[in-house]
């Protein structure tokens, strides 16, 4: 009983008779073509005429030969073939990172590119992060078209270092095309081999390629039930969005948060998964005055906005970087990138009020702010 992703087909827009008279026919806007919306299906049975389309023994061969061509990653030490350093976190303390070594990394692009393009990966509609195509913003503009007013915010606790290969496992066996793969034994062993070189320590480790990938896909089956579910729980309507490990739910109408939590830790739990919510970073509130989404937000006429204090931040950021750097005081690469981040960011939200904001710095200190970050990031 898999679970199927597809993409959705292109939605046509029917031409009335008053635009062909009027002759106000945008022909651009006839077909929205969906390209990043995907449909999940939960089915008992696969057409037999369905599955002919697809080559299971092939793929089962391009991950055997994967398995071979990277035997010396396999037979190494795996803590050998990745550099560790440490990222502060904004709620305090450090983020362990472990970037793979140049070999590592390069076979783990490769089984990413094999996933995408020969197993037809896609993700469910629900999923926002490291997806093409997808942002926060279109995340929040879930919420935003449902006019909801209401949000209940949560994390999951070690996402992706709790993700064991059993689990990953189990869930990849939901999903089409991996749930034909592991019928033989040999598709299973095979792909249980070539999953093998993603771990780190019995779990997913943050800065590969391919774990982001792999959380998303085995996230289907759960983002399909939640999503599902909650379209009309208890006689309300709410949306679902996530990223990564952090979820959003919402409604128009205000909400019992512990009635939703009980229910995303049950099925978290019926799933098998090894990680549940994170209580201490539960918000629930309304979404007036509250950052909700990953530094965007929807205001009180349900507009979205980065909000004030972002706002402030910025304006403060710029500020201090024009000051020292006309002082000889320099910024470390690593600052001058998260600041070109933020206004790159918010300029995707706000423009004109990023724009505003640059253009006053730039009068009030005679500079250029644009092009002194180019000149610092060049270096």
């Amino acid at each position: 009983m898999p679970y199927i992703t597809l993409m959705q087909s292109p939605i046509y827009h029917q031409i009335t008779f008053d635009e062909i008279i009027s002759g106000n026919v945008n022909l651009a806007n006839m077909v929205n073509p969906n390209e990043t919306n995907t449909r999940t299906y939960f089915s008992k049975v696969l057409n037999p005429k369905f599955l002919e389309r697809f080559d299971i023994d092939a793929m089962v061969v391009t991950l055997e030969e994967f398995c071979k061509q990277n035997a010396k990653l396999y037979e190494a030490k795996r803590s050998d073939l990745y550099d560790r350093f440490y990222i502060p976190k904004k709620s305090g303390g450090l983020r362990e990172i472990n970037a793979p070594q140049p070999a590592l990394m390069n076979a783990l692009r490769n089984l990413k590119t094999i996933f995408e393009t020969q197993m037809f990966a896609l993700y469910h509609t629900s999923a926002f992060a490291y997806v093409p195509g997808r942002s926060t913003i279109d995340a929040v503009k879930r919420h935003q078209k449902n006019e909801s007013h209401w949000f209940l915010k949560t994390d999951f606790s070690d996402f992706f270092g709790s993700t064991t290969p059993k689990f990953l496992m189990s869930m990849l066996s939901r999903i089409f095309p991996f749930s034909e793969i592991v019928k033989s034994q040999r598709g299973f062993d095979v792909l249980e081999k070539a999953l093998d070189l993603c771990f780190l320590n019995g779990g997913l480790p943050q800065g590969t390629p391919i774990s982001p990938m792999l959380t998303n896909l085995m996230m289907i089956p759960i983002d399909h039930r939640i999503n599902n579910c909650l379209r009309d729980f208890n006689g309300n309507h709410y949306v679902y969005t996530r990223y990564a490990d952090d979820s959003l739910f919402s409604s128009r109408k205000g909400f019992d948060k512990d009635e939703i939590i009980g229910f995303i830790n049950s099925t978290l739990a019926e799933f098998g998964a090894p990680f549940k919510i994170k209580d201490e970073k539960t918000r629930y509130g309304s979404r007036a005055g509250s950052n909700w989404n990953l530094g965007v937000m929807l205001n009180k006429d349900n507009e979205i906005t980065i909000g004030y204090k972002n706002k402030q931040r910025l304006r403060a950021m710029i500020c201090n970087y024009i000051l020292d750097r006309q002082n000889g005081r320099r910024w470390e690469l690593h600052d001058v990138q998260v600041l070109r981040g933020l206004v790159n960011y918010y300029s995707m939200v706000e423009k004109d009020y990023v724009d505003g904001v640059i253009k006053f710095n730039n009068e009030k200190f005679h500079t250029d702010v644009m092009k002194s970050m180019s000149e610092d990031l060049n270096q």
